[in-house]
Order: structure tokens, then sequence, then C-alpha cells
């Protein structure tokens, strides 16, 4: 952790914003998260493509988050055993080989559904151990007081991604294809690897473990898993927030995820390149409450602010019902993301305030689960709906369930003591 004079006393601004781990730790993020968003972009892209089937993008973007759900819990116990910074070390060259594959099989004429399925998952497999083993990393790298100024600043290098991908995309559509996006992606992976590497050795939360205790804790791996599932399940406040994130992320992340190249490709009748569009208004969105929240957020009860952020997220949908242009979509999504890190950073900070650090882990990747988890299958009834509905009646409807789900949140007597 970064030390500062004693003849000093430096704000939350200094303390977090001049800490060399959590910069690094940042920018690794956002050129990382950059490459994710073209990857996302591309994938839905390139299947609706590859397909014209909305029920095979929804399968093949099911398999990119039900790692989540299938192997987070094991994930997470691997990660309070390990190393955190060199689990994500290992986890960003995973993800560059791996996704170095689909421009590969691109060029010999391989590149079919069923292989970008298979690839997909075993990319998600890496997000498994990285997502968890940041987000425990980030507790330790700066106070208590300052986590919810760190991790919000984590959460803007998802943002700015978001608002960088898009447009690098569509720019280098025009000297590349489809399928070359994902080597940007790849290099992006690798970049993050360089800031990641140089975040001191000593943060990591446990030292190295020999090849043979290494095999340990793989073996010991599920019943650090089960501990970790007992510990959840005698928490009344973690119950009440794995409930409420399950059900939310079951009604809207199919719609977020996979009804916005659906609608800007058969309702708008445009191409990729307005779809990259609609995207950043995402992100200006979503860089808009961040900012909000830095400045307003210190002293307010995370708990009220993460319920409001659900249920604004689903109402922000409902207006897509009326949408018929781009204009109006790109505002309609911009609103809608301002909620979105009012539920990420608030979670995130509580989870960190009231769980202990060798049980973080565990914890982070049950979350991880019942976020992608849940949107897995999300995405895939999303798919199969979108068959037979319009895509606006789906957004609707996803969205007030959604936000139902936030307003039942202020019944369950866990969310009471989350602060």
């Amino acid at each position: 952790m970064t030390t500062t004079s004693q003849n000093q006393a430096p704000g939350w601004f200094h303390r977090v914003f001049v800490n060399r781990d959590v910069f690094c730790l940042w920018a690794g993020q956002v050129i990382s998260q950059t490459g994710s968003s073209i990857f996302r972009i591309a994938l839905l892209w390139l299947v609706l493509e590859l397909t014209g089937s909305k029920a095979t993008a929804g399968f093949i973007m099911m398999l990119g988050s039900l790692p989540s759900l299938l192997l987070g819990p094991y994930s997470g116990a691997l990660v309070d055993k390990l190393d955190r910074r060199r689990t994500m070390l290992v986890s960003d060259l995973g993800r560059a080989g791996l996704v170095m594959v689909i421009p590969l099989l691109f060029l010999v004429g391989g590149l079919v559904p069923w292989v970008l399925g298979l690839l997909t998952f075993a990319i998600a497999s890496f997000n498994t151990l990285y997502l968890p083993a940041r987000d425990t990393l980030v507790g330790q790298l700066v106070e208590p007081r300052d986590r919810l100024a760190a991790n919000t600043m984590i959460q803007t290098s998802w943002q700015y991604a978001i608002l960088l991908g898009p447009p690098i995309a569509a720019g280098a559509l025009i000297w590349i294809s489809q399928a070359h996006l994902f080597v940007l992606d790849a290099a992006s992976y690798g970049v993050s690897f360089l800031f990641i590497y140089r975040i001191g050795a000593s943060v990591g939360g446990f030292r190295r473990p020999r090849l043979v205790e290494f095999a340990r804790v793989l073996a010991g791996g599920w019943a650090d898993t089960r501990a970790g599932l007992k510990y959840v399940s005698g928490e009344p406040r973690l119950r009440a927030l794995l409930l409420v994130t399950a059900a939310a992320n079951f009604f809207l992340m199919g719609p977020a995820m996979l009804g916005a190249p659906i609608f800007v490709k058969e309702v708008l009748g445009l191409g990729l390149e307005s779809f990259a569009f609609v995207s950043i208004a995402t992100a200006i969105g979503m860089i808009a409450s961040t900012l909000l929240l830095r400045r307003f957020g210190r002293g307010l009860a995370n708990s009220r602010l993460l319920l409001w952020g659900i249920i604004l997220d689903g109402l922000t949908f409902v207006p897509m019902l009326w949408v018929g242009s781009l204009p109006g979509m790109f505002v309609v999504m911009m609103v809608h993301a301002m909620a979105i890190p009012l539920i990420m950073v608030c979670r995130t900070t509580v989870i960190q305030n009231i769980v202990p650090t060798n049980m973080q882990g565990r914890v982070f990747s049950l979350i991880s689960a019942a976020v992608f988890g849940f949107m897995s299958l999300s995405t895939a009834l999303t798919g199969v709906l979108a068959e037979y509905l319009p895509i606006s009646y789906i957004y609707a409807g996803a969205g007030v369930l959604a936000a139902s789900t936030g307003a039942i949140g202020w019944l369950l007597g866990g969310f009471k003591n989350l602060d």
C-alpha cells in the first residue's frame, strides 16, 4: 500500500489515484476491457452474419457466461488460496492465446459457430479466476475508507473501454475483416499482462506455492468451495444480496447483451457501425453516473444505492417500446446505463467491507456466478423469445420484472444490515 509523509494529510483522491499499484490495475483493465468490448461486438455480429439465427447467437452468448455458474465457486476457492496478482497474469495469457485461435481458424476456413462457442466458453473460464482475484486485490491495495473511491475508479475502466472499443472496432473494419478484430482483443490482454506485472509482488496475498503445494491447493479446492458455500448460506446479508443479484440478472441481462444488435439490425435496419455507436451511449451514461457517485456517494448507504440502481436499471428499458430511430435508442441506452455503476460499485464495496479477506474470492465468485450464470440463461431465453416476439416487447417486459426484484429487495431483512 502506498505510504505518505507524516507531514502531509492527503485526501482520498491522492491516496487512491496516486497509488501506483491501483493505477497499474486500472490501466490494465482499461486496455484489456477495451479488447473485450471489441470481442463482444465482433462475436455477436459474426454469429448473426454466419447463421442468421438469433437463437444461435443467444446460445453462444450463454456459453460465454456459463463458466461462472459451473466453475465460479471452485475458482473463487482457488483465488482465496493463490496469489491474486499471479492468478490475473496467468488468466491474461490464457485469454490472449485462446482469442488468437479465432482469426487463425478464419484464415484456414475452419471458423464455424460451434467452434466459436467452445472458444467463448474457454475464454470465459479464465474470467472466473480473473474477476474475483481483481476485486479482492482492490481491497488490499487501499485503506478501508478508500474502497468506494478505488472501486469507482476500477469500474471506470470498463466504462472507458466501452467508450473506446466500438469506435476502434468501427474504424478497424475499414482495413480488416470482422474476424481479425479478435487480434486486437488478444493484443489487449498482452498489454494488460504487462501492467499487472508492474503491481507490487507483495500485494498478491500469498507467496508463490511450489508445484506440490499447488497440487494440494487444486485438490483441496472442493473442500474450500463447500466451506465458502456454507459461509454464505449462514450469512443472511449475503443470501439476500445473491438472491436479488441472480433475479435481476436473469430478467435483464439477456435483453441488455443480445437485444441491442437485434434491435439495430431488425428494427432500425442498420449495420455494425450503428451498433458500435449505441455501445458508446452506454459508456457515456456509465461514466457520467460514476463521476456523480464518486462526488456524492461517500457517506450514503451502499445497500440503498444498490437497490435503487436495480430498480432504475429495469425501468429505463421500458421506453424501448417507443424507440424508432438511432438517436432515440442512443438516448435511452445512455440513461439506462447511468444505473449500472450504482449496482456494481456499491455491491463490490459492500462485500469488501463485510467479508473477511480470506473468504472474499469465494464470495466474489458466487456473485459472478449469480451475474454471469444467470446472464447465460437470460441470453439463451432472449434468443429464443426474439424468434417469436418483437425485441422491444422483450425489453419492456424484462425491465419491469427486473425493477420488481429491486423493489422486493427493500423487504428482505438481510439488506437492512449490509452497511
